[in-house]
């Protein structure tokens, strides 16, 4: 077996502002493309990409209270992104429970795969969690997609359930929900409460 690859050390994750915007669409649109073509139609890339990343819906993602946006660097050069919320489940509401952080996207230019920035992301986002006391992390992937699902085994998520998603468009999302625990906190942190299946979702690893 072929050791893990450590990270470059010239990576940077910060979060997306407004300039970012032309930035962030491109790679989306490169990503997608290199990776869903034969895993959903073409034409509900387009749908999703186009509806996902205007600048109207990215900033309101970027500027809504607990959900974040961040844009990953090599040596400077933008190569993928990731984004997280505090988001339930199951719509638990009560202020009583721990929050669970929603991992919604994590993505990387296949140029740049195998050298352990997907990890990187992972490993930030979890320490988020733990920062903000959540007790565990949940994403959706779609069935199909078994790369990222194999890589969110290998991290210690596990398939909870399956489910079908309309999100318009006479388009679905036919997603496994994958949840890893994390250690219980002190205090519950801040909630947030997005639907389930609001396209903002988990895919390619690298």
């Amino acid at each position: 077996m072929n050791p893990r690859r450590a990270p470059p050390a010239d990576i940077t994750l910060t979060p997306i502002t407004e300039p970012d915007f032309p930035v962030l669409r491109e790679l989306a649109d490169t990503i997608w493309r290199q990776h869903y073509v034969g895993i959903i139609s073409v034409g509900q890339i387009d749908y999703m990409l186009a509806g996902r990343f205007t600048d109207e819906a990215l900033r309101t993602h970027m500027q809504a209270a607990h959900r974040w946006l961040e844009l990953l660097r090599v040596s400077g050069t933008p190569v993928g992104y990731c984004g997280y919320e505090l988001a339930d489940m199951d719509g638990d509401r009560s202020e009583a429970s721990p929050a669970v952080m929603k991992l919604g996207q994590l993505y990387v230019l296949e140029t740049h795969r195998g050298m352990g920035l997907g990890r990187f992301m992972l490993g930030h986002i979890e320490g988020r969690a733990r920062e903000l006391g959540c007790r565990s992390l949940w994403l959706q992937v779609n069935k199909q997609n078994t790369g990222a699902i194999g890589f969110y085994r290998a991290a210690g998520f596990e398939v909870v359930r399956e489910a079908v998603f309309d999100i318009g468009g006479g388009f679905v999302m036919d997603d496994y929900v994958m949840q890893k625990h994390k250690q219980s906190c002190r205090q519950p942190c801040p909630r947030r409460h997005d639907r389930l299946g609001d396209g903002w979702r988990s895919g390619e690893h690298g």
